[in-house]
């Protein structure tokens, strides 16, 4: 893991995403509401500006708007998409 990502916050962030998922797959859409208003929360409060950042913070609005327009399938692709990017994160360091 990059030494600018503290292991602590990728864990968080990585456990909010694979729970928004859970829940966007199992119909809970107000917990997956929930969880990736946390996540996002983490990622603007806890991230330096990166590219990381960025992506997650758009992740996380595609998720709400998917969610809004009734549409799980997207919202759940997203949150598959920050789920490998903070796999990604793992290797490379945080770009600005």
């Amino acid at each position: 893991m990059p030494s600018d990502l503290p292991s602590d916050v990728h864990a968080v962030l990585t456990q909010l995403v694979d729970a928004g998922e859970t829940a966007v797959t199992s119909a809970e859409f107000e917990t997956a509401r929930q969880t990736v208003s946390t996540a996002e929360t983490v990622s603007r409060n806890k991230l330096p500006e990166c590219d990381l950042r960025a992506q997650l913070l758009h992740g996380c609005e595609q998720v709400h708007t998917a969610l809004s327009d009734h549409n799980p399938d997207a919202a759940a692709e997203y949150l598959r998409a920050m789920s490998r990017r903070l796999a990604a994160a793992d290797d490379e360091p945080l770009s600005t």
